[in-house]
C-alpha cells in the first residue's frame, strides 16, 4: 500500500525536461507501439516470401467408397501419401516479390522515424506552449496582486475623502477583467498539459528548462516523407517485374510417394482381388508451362502497377520540393523571431522604468488611475511578450531541424 500511494506520487511531483519526455514517448508512446507491430507484420510477411524459394513438403490420406465394384474398382480404398515439390524456375516471380516485400518494410521502417519525429515536434510544441502559458500566467498573477493593493489603498483614500467611488470602481472592473482572463489561461494551459502528458506518456506538470542548439552550417536533406514514397515506388517496380515474370517459363519439379490398402475387392478364379492394384506408387513429375495469350491481362496490370509508380515519383517529386521551402521559411522564421527578441527585450526594459515611474507618481496622486492602469499593462504585456517570444525562439529552432531533415531530438542542449 505504501509503494501504491507513494511511487505514483513521486512520479507526478518529478520535473521532466525536454529531453526526458521525448525518450519516454519514443519507448512507451501507443501510436508508436502501433507502428512497430506494423513495421514488425511488413518483416514477417518478407520472410515469408523467401521461404518461397525452399522445397516443399505435403502429406495426407484419402478414402474412397465405389458401389458397385469391380475387378480395378475395390469397394474401399485407403490412401496415404507424401509430396515434394520445387520450383526450378519461374521467371524470377520469387525475386521480384521479395524485393517488393523489403521495399515495403524499408518504408515502414521510415513510416516509424517519421512518426517518432513528429510526435517529438508536437511534444516541443506543446512543451514551450505551456511554458509561455505559465510566463503569461505569472505576470498576470503578479497584474492581479498589484490590482488588489492598489484597490485596498484606493479604498482608504476613499474613506479618507481623497478618491472617488469611479477610480475605485474601474480599478475594481479591470481586476475582475483579470481574473476571467487568468481563468481562460488555466483552462489552455491545462489542454496543452494534458495533451503533453498523452503524447509522452509523462506527467507535465513540472517541467525543467530546457533549450535547443544554436543552428550552425545545418546541411538539408530529404526527411522520411520522402524516403517513404521512394520505398512505395520501388515496392510498385518490383511487384511490376513479378507481372512480368507470368509471360516466361514456370518450371516445377514434383515427386509423390503414396501407398494404399484396399478392402470389399473382386477376384477372379485363381487370381487375387488387389493383385493388379498396386499397395504403393512413386511418381516423379518434371512440369513446364508459359503463358502465350490472355487478351493483355497481364500487360494492363502491369501497366497499372507502373502508374501508380510514376505517381508516387511525382509526389516525391514535390514532396522534396515542398520541403526545400519549409526549410526556407523556417531559416526566415528564426531571423524574424531574433528581431522580435530583440525587440521585445528592449520594450520590455522601456516598460519596466515607466512603470516604475509611474507607480511612484500614483502613489503620490501625481497621475490618475488611467495612467497608472496603462503602465501597468504596458509592464505586464512586455514581460509576458519577451518570454513568449523566448519560448517560440525555440520552437523555431525545432521547426527548422525538423525541416532540415534532421531528428530534433538530437539538438537539446
Amino acid at each position: 500500500y505504501f509503494l501504491l500511494t507513494v511511487i505514483p506520487f513521486l512520479m507526478f511531483a518529478k520535473s521532466y525536461n525536454l529531453q526526458e519526455l521525448i525518450s519516454y514517448a519514443t519507448e512507451h508512446n501507443y501510436q508508436i507501439q502501433a507502428q512497430e507491430m506494423q513495421s514488425k507484420a511488413k518483416l514477417s510477411e518478407m520472410e515469408a516470401s523467401k521461404s518461397a524459394y525452399w522445397p516443399t513438403v505435403d502429406i495426407g490420406a484419402s478414402y474412397g467408397r465405389t458401389n458397385p465394384n469391380s475387378l480395378v474398382a475395390p469397394g474401399e480404398t485407403v490412401t496415404g501419401y507424401a509430396s515434394i515439390g520445387m520450383d526450378i524456375y519461374d521467371g524470377g516471380r520469387k525475386c521480384a516479390l521479395v524485393n517488393a516485400k523489403n521495399f515495403a518494410y524499408q518504408a515502414s521502417i521510415f513510416e516509424k522515424d517519421a512518426l517518432r519525429k513528429s510526435i517529438a515536434l508536437n511534444i516541443v510544441n506543446h512543451f514551450y506552449t505551456i511554458k509561455k502559458l505559465q510566463a503569461i500566467l505569472y505576470a498576470m498573477n503578479e497584474q492581479s496582486k498589484e490590482l488588489r493593493l492598489q484597490i485596498k489603498r484606493v479604498k482608504k483614500f476613499n474613506l479618507a475623502g481623497l478618491s472617488t467611488q469611479e477610480e475605485i470602481d474601474k480599478l475594481q472592473a479591470v481586476y475582475d477583467d483579470s481574473q476571467y482572463r487568468i481563468a481562460n489561461t488555466k483552462l489552455i494551459l491545462q489542454t496543452n498539459q494534458d495533451n503533453l502528458t498523452l503524447l509522452s506518456g509523462l506527467p507535465s506538470n513540472h517541467l525543467k528548462s530546457s533549450s535547443f542548439k544554436k543552428p550552425r552550417k545545418i546541411i538539408f536533406e530529404p526527411y522520411e516523407k520522402s524516403k517513404i514514397i521512394q520505398a512505395n515506388a520501388k515496392a510498385l517496380e518490383q511487384n511490376a517485374n513479378a507481372i512480368d515474370a507470368g509471360y516466361l517459363p514456370q518450371v516445377r519439379i514434383n515427386n509423390t510417394y503414396s501407398k494404399s490398402h484396399y478392402d470389399d475387392v473382386v477376384g477372379m478364379p485363381g487370381v487375387e482381388g488387389d493383385s493388379f492394384l498396386p499397395d504403393h506408387q512413386n511418381k516423379l513429375m518434371l512440369s513446364a508451362n508459359m503463358r502465350l495469350f490472355d487478351y493483355g491481362k497481364m500487360k494492363k496490370e502491369r501497366e497499372s502497377v507502373m502508374y501508380q509508380k510514376m505517381a508516387l515519383e511525382s509526389q516525391n517529386s514535390y514532396a522534396v520540393r515542398e520541403q526545400k521551402m519549409q526549410f526556407t521559411l523556417s531559416e526566415s522564421r528564426l531571423k524574424t523571431i531574433q528581431a522580435k527578441l530583440k525587440s521585445s527585450k528592449s520594450a520590455l526594459s522601456a516598460a519596466k522604468s515607466t512603470y516604475g515611474a509611474i507607480v511612484k507618481k500614483f502613489e503620490a496622486n501625481l497621475v490618475d488611475n488611467i495612467a497608472y492602469l496603462d503602465a501597468l499593462n504596458a509592464h505586464t504585456l512586455s514581460e509576458a511578450r519577451y518570454k513568449e517570444t523566448l519560448y517560440d525562439y525555440e520552437i523555431a529552432k525545432s521547426i527548422y531541424y525538423y525541416y532540415a531533415g534532421k531528428n530534433p531530438k538530437e539538438f537539446i542542449q
